[in-house]
């Protein structure tokens, strides 16, 4: 069973409360993607899970955000859901800056592309991204003039989710930074 969520509508707000609104939708996309899964009879994506331990936050520690984003965070805060890990990462000054790492290790292709629906469904246009993992996709949200961008990853049956108030070019240097630790 999947759950479904809409996206809030976003209306002329401050910034900081874009920020933090935009935040909020790609954590509520990351709770409704955490349900996703590619059935419980998949054998194979149980031994994957076997062979190679869940990701947790530490794969990404405040400073390798930092460097990579050019954002100032707090060390994540860490939320498991079986096969699903969301790092939240808050800003440590005035501007906003939440930054969200999700993996999940039971998916598959076809969650991959259940997620990417999602992100249409809630009319954020996805744009496919080359030379990473075995699929991936970009999506930026601008809201108020601020861009939220998100990449998404399938590396074997790991997703890989990187959502932050950066240039994408630089989050999708944290995801290439990441990958080889999945």
């Amino acid at each position: 069973m999947r759950t479904v969520l809409s996206a809030p509508t976003v209306r002329r707000r401050s910034p900081a409360l874009v920020a933090s609104g935009t935040a909020a939708t790609a954590m509520a996309m990351a709770a409704a993607l955490a349900g996703c899964s590619g059935g419980g009879g998949d054998r194979a994506v149980a031994a994957a899970a076997a062979r190679h331990p869940a990701p947790t936050c530490g794969l990404v520690g405040a400073s390798a955000v930092q460097r990579a984003l050019g954002l100032n965070v707090n060390p994540p805060t860490p939320v498991v859901s079986g096969p699903v890990t969301v790092c939240t990462y808050t800003g440590t000054s005035s501007t906003p800056s939440t930054v969200i790492v999700r993996f999940a290790t039971d998916s598959s292709t076809a969650t991959y592309e259940a997620a990417k629906a999602q992100f249409a469904a809630h009319q954020e246009p996805t744009v496919d991204v080359a030379g990473l993992g075995k699929a991936a996709y970009s999506s930026t949200l601008n809201a108020a003039g601020l861009d939220q961008n998100t990449i998404v990853v399938l590396k074997g049956s790991t997703e890989l989710l990187i959502s932050a108030p950066a240039p994408l070019a630089q989050v999708e240097a944290l995801a290439r930074q990441v990958l080889p630790s999945l």
